[in-house]
């Protein structure tokens, strides 16, 4: 951490001058090193804080590993990237959580990438650099960034989407404007190989032509079709897999929006688009706050014979509030429940559009006020995870998936299942059951384990009964009481050979303790399939 609390103290002695030396010497652009400088002090902070507060993956993350593992090219729930993204990471690593929590980090570093680049295309470099600073206080890309899951995976794809596409529509060099084509392309392809609802995205995009004329004349060209043809070459492989698999992707996504909806129909019309937009208040209000000194003035940005800055300013208008408007049109016309998680990416470019709207203040004291309050809250966030890491449990009485003993777990199911098998070698292959607490035996183990999530087909489709009863294997689910302490009658009934042994008992690795977790367990003799 000390590392990290350097690099934050020369950063706010950075933009208590930054003001000052932009007016010296704009040529040499001195914001490019502020920039590196700022992206790199937040990603180191963030991997230390995770490595070492965090002993066991977070759920999200072992699932996307016990997925990634099986290279499917679609799951029950999501599409494919993110769990091989994970998968990939872990082979790297030789199974080293510290640079799981490194590429969760890269996700955000991307993503600041993207908004600066963008920014610069038309705002000063101050503006830029502040347009990147105030996301310290955006909830989605601070607090949240503590795992690998498909929200997080897509938010730098959205915004790559974003900042290629208006690259296209603004370079003249035919070259270039094709290349970045092909890229927003590439972006919003592998945007869809991580979570669907980058296609709102694309809904808003497609507003880009219609509400700047323009950019009518890009229709005429090859770019947008290159953009389609390359996005779909990029999606094809999942789409057969989900033609293949009878949609059930577009079924889980209709169930989680459907969950918690309003019980009266009439109302949850109305009241689930506000409850989708009441969500999301947290996410963006301190990037309000920390913008106040420009938002005080209240100066309008001037563009009314500046043609570029009227493409600019609309064009990051569409994408930044468009997502938002669609999402309250589809949760209002359908009464769907949008859940807050799916507002992930929708706050990345706030800064852009807030600085593009009002001038930055011509107070340098102001600048500096805007740049050292986002220092500040980044660190409020990075201490208040900590806080919420180290005494959660002792504050709710309750672990958390963070402190599960996962390889204990994983020590202690290997150690029976070789004592079952008098030491004969016969390696433990497939664990069912609960899928935090199968998943985190499979991924803790030395060997590769099938996960046979809630012993459910659809779930894990690479196992059924059948073959789990040929293998062999441990069926585990987490006691939390004594209603939980038998296991499911329908488990034993479906597997007859299976004995029930007594408890694990583990301790976690939680401050405030002593805190056990007791896991139940089935062992499940492997057994020869009948002629």
């Amino acid at each position: 951490m000390s590392q990290s609390e350097n690099g934050i103290e020369e950063l706010e002695s950075i933009a208590i001058d930054l003001p000052q030396e932009l007016e010296q010497d704009t040529s040499a652009d001195p914001t490019v090193k502020w920039f590196w400088w700022f992206s790199i002090s937040h990603v180191v902070a963030w991997v230390v804080t995770c490595v070492l507060t965090q002993p066991n993956m977070p759920l999200d993350m072992v699932e996307m590993l016990f997925w990634g593992q099986q290279w499917q090219l679609g799951y029950h729930k999501h599409p494919p990237l993110p769990a091989w993204i994970a998968a990939g990471t872990w082979w790297l690593s030789g199974g080293q959580a510290w640079l799981m929590y490194v590429v969760s980090q890269l996700t955000i570093l991307v993503t600041f990438w993207a908004v600066w680049q963008l920014a610069r295309e038309g705002l000063s470099p101050k503006a830029a650099f502040c347009s990147v600073v105030v996301l310290e206080g955006c909830y989605y890309c601070a607090y949240m960034i503590n795992d690998i899951n498909n929200t997080i995976i897509t938010r730098p794809f959205w915004a790559l989407a974003i900042l290629f596409l208006y690259r296209a529509i603004s370079r003249t060099s035919k070259t270039q404007s094709n290349l970045n084509w092909c890229l927003a392309g590439v972006a919003i392809g592998l945007g869809m190989f991580s979570k669907y609802y980058i296609g709102v995205l694309v809904l808003a995009m497609l507003a880009v032509p219609v509400l700047i004329p323009q950019t009518r004349t890009r229709l005429k060209t090859v770019g947008p079709y290159l953009l389609a043809i390359v996005a779909c070459l990029v999606f094809l492989p999942h789409l057969l897999w989900m033609i293949d698999n009878d949609f059930v992707t577009i079924r889980y996504v209709f169930q989680r929006s459907d969950e918690k909806a309003v019980d009266v129909s009439a109302m949850r019309h109305l009241l689930a688009p506000i409850k989708f937009v009441a969500s999301q208040i947290g996410a963006f209000l301190p990037m309000l706050v920390l913008a106040w000194p420009m938002l005080s003035e209240r100066k309008i940005r001037s563009r009314e014979s500046d043609s570029d800055g009227q493409l600019f300013y609309r064009y990051v208008s569409i994408v930044t509030l468009g997502p938002i408007l669609i999402y309250v049109l589809l949760s209002a016309v359908s009464g769907a429940s949008i859940r807050s998680m799916w507002g992930g990416p929708l706050f990345s470019f706030l800064g852009v559009w807030l600085f593009a709207t009002f001038q930055l203040p011509a107070d340098n004291r102001k600048v500096r006020k805007i740049i050292r309050d986002s220092i500040i809250v980044g660190v409020c966030m990075l201490l208040a995870l900590v806080a919420r890491n180290l005494s959660g449990p002792l504050l709710r009485d309750k672990l958390s998936r963070i402190h599960f003993p996962g390889a204990e777990l994983a020590e202690a199911l290997n150690g029976i299942w070789d004592s079952s098998n008098g030491g004969e070698g016969s390696e433990l292959k497939v664990v069912g059951g609960h899928m935090f607490i199968a998943a985190s035996a499979s991924v803790y183990s030395q060997q590769h384990i099938d996960v046979y999530a809630g012993l459910s087909e659809e779930a894990s489709p690479w196992i059924n009964d059948e073959k789990f009863q040929s293998r062999g294997g441990m069926i585990v689910w987490e006691i939390l009481d004594d209603n939980s302490r038998a296991p499911d009658s329908r488990w034993l009934e479906r597997f007859p050979g299976g004995k029930l042994l007594e408890p694990i008992r583990l301790n976690s690795r939680a401050i405030g303790g002593p805190h056990t977790v007791e896991v139940g367990v089935i062992l499940v003799p492997a057994q020869k399939p009948r002629q």
